[in-house]
């Protein structure tokens, strides 16, 4: 048998060269499927992130209102129904997120002649109502809202339920219990409608048939695309495996069938408020994958049409040159390393090379444009993440960072540090001269967190260093900057305070409460005590309120501690409160020494004692300590 030039050429040249060209267009179309994939993956974790994060903005603010209302309550200033009522009118009118809200006194607690008392305002249909549930047929007392706060000492949110004699919808309930001198005095409360939840599941499109749900911390469908599911059914029934993923209260991604339809789906999902509620996205594998698979099937028949065209074209290479060949070769190696500019010129002297050619530029710009389209998403996604990367810079260089503050003032020294719980936070802090003499000393802590909230800080940090003087009372001036924030604000935000102003040369020390923490003093036997004054509500809930302020005579040495709340409800794995009580004790262990080792050891401590579990609040801190008048 004759073995022609022809035959040779396909044997020797053509064969191997249309290995090398598949092996190129397989990787290709194998590393390009894999990183769509990874795409696609990185997305669905990326909304399950972003749902979670709007839904725990809101229950934030939603679980800031009873806190709020507690410590109003406990200033002793509500004292009548009256009062009480317009109150808590004005709260819910406020923060639209709040579906209704409640202050439910224990028996006798306003008073012998009411045996119950329990306001309830909620968004009714038209306009806000009210409804009084200290009744015989709704008996608030053996409520799980009311019930389960009241015996446990801190505040809750409860499962799902149907407040029949109520808010008469499905809802979920934030309770928190405030006190009367150390005793428990009764549960403040904030509700968030379960419908509420049904629109957020049905506004969030995932891709074309995909969909989220949320489901409570003992799994209970709160949203679900079959709504005879909803506080009917669990994900433990629908599947598993899911299940325990999503109640464990970490984030994570399985691959496995559906808890809705029988497909098999890529589900992303992420815990809120720490376990209290998990949001998943549902995207079905098919569907996820579509764009990838189309990219490979692409590459892989450009791939196979190449080869064919190539094998076509060696049957004349024997009366051709080969260079447009090896041009071919070498252009495919490119690409399969990642040079997807490559193209070839399609003047070759036979038309089946110069098809191959056309094919293979069709090849790279079709890959090209795929490629640019996951760099437009990949810029898309880098750009957000530097608009808050630079929103936090903005936020976080309005407050003091560079220490010692005052190098050339030994009267005191003063340190402060701010953390906060997201990339931007609702804490604030500040100290400055008012004259020579008296230095003014702030932090306060924002409703919410994230941009909104930042905002409101720069606004009630502006009005505080425009209004602060000793020409106008500490009292009056307070009560001039709550008008401005509830006048210029309709946010529905507020901010709990705590301002002071310092004599340098005496010790003075005088100081207003606006609905925050007490400051701890560590006096000259080292022991931390907390400074006890009047209780004002926080600024911006509500307007023309009086403020009253506190005097103290610091003693040289004196150190004073100021704190948010985010340090004493800081939660562990357990759901255990760090509380003011171990505060104290590591107060007393580093008391003596400097005040910037005061503030990182407490923040320290507060992160050892939280663990592995997010940071759930913004954390403030601020010593300062007198060391007496200059010599």
């Amino acid at each position: 048998m004759k073995v022609t030039l022809s035959t040779r050429l396909i044997t020797w040249v053509g064969i191997p060269a249309a290995l090398v060209l598949g092996f190129v267009v397989w990787s290709a179309s194998h590393r390009s499927f894999e990183r769509v994939a990874a795409q696609t993956e990185e997305l669905s974790r990326s909304m399950a992130r972003s749902h979670a994060a709007e839904l725990e903005t809101v229950l934030s603010r939603v679980q800031k209102v009873p806190e709020m209302i507690g410590r109003a309550l406990e200033t002793g200033e509500l004292d009548r129904p009256q009062k009480i009522e317009e109150f808590l009118h004005s709260v819910v009118e406020k923060n639209p997120d709040v579906y209704g809200s409640c202050i439910a006194y224990r028996p006798n607690g306003l008073g012998d002649d009411l045996v119950a008392y329990a306001p309830y305002f909620y968004h009714g249909p038209n306009d806000v109502t009210f409804e009084q549930l200290a009744n015989p047929e709704y008996n608030y007392f053996q409520k799980d809202w009311y019930r389960l706060p009241r015996d446990a000492g801190h505040a809750m949110w409860t499962e799902p339920y149907f407040d029949e004699g109520g808010g008469e919808t499905i809802m979920i309930t934030y309770s928190a219990p405030f006190r009367k001198d150390g005793l428990f005095w009764g549960i403040a409360t904030s509700d968030i409608a379960v419908s509420q939840f049904m629109r957020e599941g049905k506004a969030g499109t995932v891709g074309k048939s995909g969909y989220l749900f949320i489901v409570s911390k003992q799994g209970r469908f709160l949203t679900f695309p079959d709504e005879s599911k909803i506080m009917q059914g669990t994900i433990q029934q629908a599947n598993a495996v899911l299940g325990k993923g999503m109640l464990s209260g970490k984030p994570g991604f399985l691959r496995t069938r559906g808890p809705w339809k029988d497909r098999l789906t890529w589900v992303a999902y992420e815990p809120i408020l720490g376990g209290e509620l998990a949001l998943a996205v549902v995207y079905p594998e098919d569907e996820a994958l579509a764009e990838a698979t189309e990219l490979r099937d692409e590459l892989l028949v450009t791939g196979a049409i190449g080869m064919l065209c190539l094998l076509g074209v060696l049957i004349f290479i024997a009366r051709t040159s080969s260079k447009p060949i090896a041009e071919l070769a070498r252009a495919a190696q490119l690409v399969a390393g990642g040079d997807l500019e490559q193209r070839l010129s399609v003047s070759a002297p036979t038309e089946e090379v110069r098809h191959l050619m056309n094919a293979f530029n069709k090849m790279t710009r079709d890959l090209q444009m795929r490629m640019q389209e996951l760099r437009y998403t990949t810029t898309v996604k880098e750009r957000f993440e530097g608009e808050l990367s630079a929103a936090r810079s903005i936020q976080m260089s309005l407050v003091p960072k560079h220490f010692p503050a005052f190098p050339g003032r030994p009267e005191f020294d003063v340190h402060a540090l701010l953390r906060p719980a997201r990339e931007i936070g609702g804490d604030l802090y500040d100290f400055y001269f008012l004259d020579d003499d008296w230095l003014c000393l702030l932090i306060g802590d924002v409703s919410g967190k994230g941009v909104p909230a930042a905002l409101f800080m720069a606004v009630t940090k502006t009005l505080l260093k425009a209004s602060s003087s000793r020409r106008e009372p500490m009292a009056s001036m307070i009560a001039h900057v709550n008008d401005e924030l509830c006048e210029q604000t309709d946010s529905g935000m507020f901010v709990s305070l705590l301002y002071a102003h310092l004599h340098t040369r005496t010790g003075e020390l005088e100081f207003c409460s606006a609905g925050h923490p007490s400051p701890f003093l560590i006096g000259a036997d080292h022991q931390a005590r907390p400074l006890e004054g009047a209780k004002d509500v926080a600024l911006g809930a509500m307007s023309a309120l009086d403020y009253h302020t506190t005097r103290v005579q610091l003693a040289p040495g004196d150190t004073l501690f100021i704190y948010t709340d985010g340090v004493t409800e800081a939660l562990d794995r357990s759901d255990h409160f760090y509380s003011t009580a171990r505060l104290t004790a590591v107060l007393n262990d580093v008391g003596t020494l400097a005040v910037e080792k005061i503030t990182r050891g407490v923040v320290r401590d507060v992160r050892t004692f939280c663990g592995e579990r997010e940071q759930s609040d913004d954390i403030s801190v601020m010593a300062v300590r007198w060391l007496g008048p200059a010599q």
